[in-house]
């Protein structure tokens, strides 16, 4: 057995704070998930650096913000010239195994195994998963007519859903349980698609919700709608479920959180695996995700590029570290982003990247401090001109249309970022009105109050912290030098 810890990261897609039970919600059952909160340090206030999913995935893998290298699109990628965790991971000895999505990675034939060293057999579905993405893009499509999208499945209860996510943990788990790895330590990196949308669900996880329990979703005013963003309006127009009812919008988040629900065991048969094998305690585990959704609330429905509600930047972070370590289990109120989970893991494990991050260890809070950041950011957005960065060619009929059409558009897809501390929130939009929220007493972020006269100090503080964290994290300078000097 390795003297140095084993990792296993696990990164759930579009699962909002808000809706899982360690945070506080009793309407929901994610009880390992709830366990191993209770057994390591369970995150409240975790925030994500972009709110969809290729951006923030290439943020947290890179510990790089998304205006560092442009990672602003769902189209570009990282190369092998970039550094991420995994590939340090691998240099470092460990045997890193990666299942499940590859929307961070340019990857072409076995490129993957620059950061993976799943050269056995469980790389055999991954290799098959890839090479059929890759046939699909060759594949002329043929012609359909293109009608509006019906959102009713939105709501679906079903027998027939394709477990991706129940293939790729016991993938993992045929790994852990055979002997690949030898002596080395490992590396366990899993990106699920749960909760992301279609909000379908079969009927034995459905059954695990109790409707009487579920929150109503948050339905704004027409003077509240009025000041929010212009991308936003026209998403929940293209959308249209303003004309369901409040039992239609409580029945989508049933779905979502009964999706959860199915994760959790999941990730529950992960956990008892090593356990079993007498490797849970020798094991550092983290638990995320990479963004939130918006789950009727605002009557819209999945995700957006930039806007900045906590219900999309807001996710769940949970670290267990290995018996080894000092630690004080409990819930923690402190701010934190993404980034810093992989500066945790280099902290914990004594390695030293060959390349700059801007991530902070959460060492210190592991160990029962509750100070880390003083604010928290996320971006997205482009510019004008940007059109490669617009993400947009959806045809109405597919679900993604509602969101990027309204892309395609100025002011609508303006570059924008929030900064948020523990009272305030404030939106710098490049080509419309900004943003201000006092989220200590609006949680929902429904009354702009960016003219009211008595937060102008509040806002300007703002606004010099942001110019200053540009100035921080604007670029970076790779450490291998030119050989010719």
């Amino acid at each position: 057995m390795s003297e140095k810890p084993n990792v296993v990261m696990i990164v759930a897609d579009q699962w909002r704070s808000d809706s899982i039970g360690y945070t506080g919600n009793s309407s929901v059952k994610t009880p390992n998930i709830d366990q191993l909160a209770e057994e390591g340090v369970g995150f409240s206030n975790a925030y994500c650096q972009n709110p969809v999913c290729v951006p923030s995935r290439n943020s947290f893998l890179t510990g790089w913000y998304p205006h560092t290298k442009g990672f602003r699109t769902m189209h570009y990628l990282m190369d092998d010239e970039q550094p991420n965790i995994l590939k340090t991971m691998k240099q470092s000895g460990y045997h890193v195994y990666w299942g499940g999505r590859s929307d961070f990675l340019k990857v072409e034939g076995d490129d993957y195994k620059y950061c993976s060293t799943r050269e056995d057999k469980y790389s055999e579905f991954f290799k098959k998963y890839m090479e059929e993405m890759k046939q699909n893009k060759k594949t002329d499509q043929p012609k359909r007519e293109v009608k509006e999208v019906d959102y009713s499945h939105y709501g679906g209860v079903t027998e027939d859903i394709n477990n991706i996510d129940g293939q790729q943990i016991h993938s993992a788990i045929d790994f852990i349980n055979g002997d690949a790895y030898g002596d080395d330590p490992f590396c366990v990196y899993l990106a699920l698609s749960l909760p992301h949308p279609p909000y379908e669900i079969e009927q034995e996880w459905f059954d695990q919700i109790n409707a009487e329990d579920i929150p109503e979703s948050i339905r704004l005013t027409p003077e509240e709608l009025e000041q929010k963003p212009s991308i936003l309006q026209g998403i929940r127009e293209n959308q249209k479920l303003y004309n369901w009812s409040d039992e239609q919008l409580k029945k989508m988040k049933h779905v979502y959180y009964a999706m959860g629900t199915k994760l959790d065991q999941y990730i529950g048969e992960l956990l008892d695996t090593l356990k079993a094998k007498d490797l849970y305690d020798d094991t550092i585990i983290v638990f995320f995700s990479d963004h939130g959704d918006y789950t009727g609330d605002y009557e819209i429905a999945e995700k957006n590029q930039n806007t900045f509600e906590d219900m999309l930047t807001r996710v769940p972070l949970v670290i267990k570290p290995s018996q080894d370590m000092t630690f004080e289990p409990r819930k923690t109120d402190a701010l934190v982003e993404l980034i810093d989970i992989q500066a945790t893991l280099y902290d914990l494990l004594d390695i030293q990247p060959d390349h700059t991050h801007f991530g902070k260890s959460l060492r210190h809070v592991l160990n029962g401090e509750d100070d880390h950041r003083d604010v928290v950011f996320s971006e997205g957005g482009r510019l004008e001109g940007e059109t490669h960065a617009m993400d947009a060619g959806h045809s109405p009929d597919t679900v993604y249309w509602a969101r990027t059409t309204e892309q395609e558009k100025m002011p609508h897809h303006t570059k924008a970022m929030m900064i948020r501390d523990d009272e305030y929130k404030y939106v710098y939009r490049l080509y419309e009105e900004d943003e201000f929220y006092c989220v200590a007493n609006d949680p929902y972020e429904r009354k702009n109050l960016i003219n009211e006269k008595k937060y102008q100090n509040k806002i300007q503080t703002f606004q010099s912290r942001m110019l200053r964290h540009f100035f921080e994290t604007g670029d970076v300078v790779p450490h291998k030098r030119d050989s010719r000097f």
